[in-house]
């Protein structure tokens, strides 16, 4: 091991009368270098003010972790461990950009500290994090989840729930909006929600959809006595009561259809 110093934290010094005269003694203490040890400073890159609580973590050269530790109040860390020849380092901390550095050769730092400066992030907004199932509580992938912005028709954003049926917004602001989430096989649902500044992260609760009842179809073809096709006859849906719900006509290949229809029994006139 070899030896260092550091410098010293800020002693105040008061004068109270004119022409006092003080004798402020320094005594500056001693930094002890382990060779294997990565130590430095962690400091805002705006403001030169040290960062408490960064968490500082040495990988080797393709980013498998090795140790980390964290910046204390003046911002000093030191992390032990078998260090690979080239290592990198990561630097995080809430608040602020996330830093990693190319790769170093690990004999370089011996007796050197790491100057690590970290810049404000820039605001993201807030998070919105959910998930969506069916009744069976079973996650619902490729579901369209919408977000508009009070009561705007037009779309704030959109996304779609990946395999887990999870959905992510960010970049929101406080505010009022309404959520709505579609299928093509199940029924929409529409959630209003109110977010406030103090909510960095917004968990929903889960929503379950229901499936969509399958409607019938009716169709097939009309012809006259010797099998030929009709075009535009007319062709009247009648529900069990004989009343008619539904008419259409043929196409030019005698082909009627009709669609959304209720289960119940049904009968058809045509002309």
């Amino acid at each position: 091991m070899s030896k260092t110093v550091i410098p010293t934290p800020p002693q105040t010094v008061v004068i109270t009368d004119e022409n006092q005269e003080i004798l402020e003694k320094l005594v500056l203490s001693e930094m002890t270098w382990d060779e294997n040890a990565v130590m430095g400073n962690v400091s805002d890159k705006h403001t030169g003010k040290p960062i408490e609580g960064v968490c500082i973590k040495v990988c080797d050269e393709e980013y498998n972790p090795i140790a980390y530790n964290f910046s204390d109040i003046d911002g000093n860390f030191s992390i032990e461990g078998s260090f690979s020849p080239s290592i990198r380092i990561i630097a995080a901390k809430k608040g602020y950009e996330t830093i990693s550095s190319d790769a170093i050769p690990t004999e370089s730092l011996n007796k050197k500290a790491l100057n690590l400066e970290l810049s404000p992030a820039p605001n993201h907004g807030l998070v919105i994090f959910g998930g969506i199932k069916d009744t069976q509580q079973k996650p619902i992938p490729a579901v369209r989840v919408t977000i508009y912005r009070g009561q705007s028709l037009n779309p704030y954003d959109f996304t779609f729930t990946n395999q887990e049926g999870v959905y992510i917004f960010d970049n929101i602001e406080p505010g009022t909006y309404r959520i709505s989430i579609q299928s093509q096989n199940y029924i929409e649902r529409i959630i209003n929600i109110e977010i406030g500044r103090d909510q960095p992260i917004i968990t929903m609760e889960p929503v379950y959809l229901k499936k969509k009842l399958l409607k019938g179809t009716i169709y097939g073809i009309i012809t006259d006595k010797d099998n030929v096709p009709l075009s535009n006859a007319l062709v009247v849906l009648c529900n069990g009561n004989n009343l008619p719900v539904q008419f259409t006509y043929t196409n030019e290949d005698g082909i009627y259809m009709f669609y959304k229809l209720e289960p119940g029994t049904y009968s058809i006139i045509a002309k």
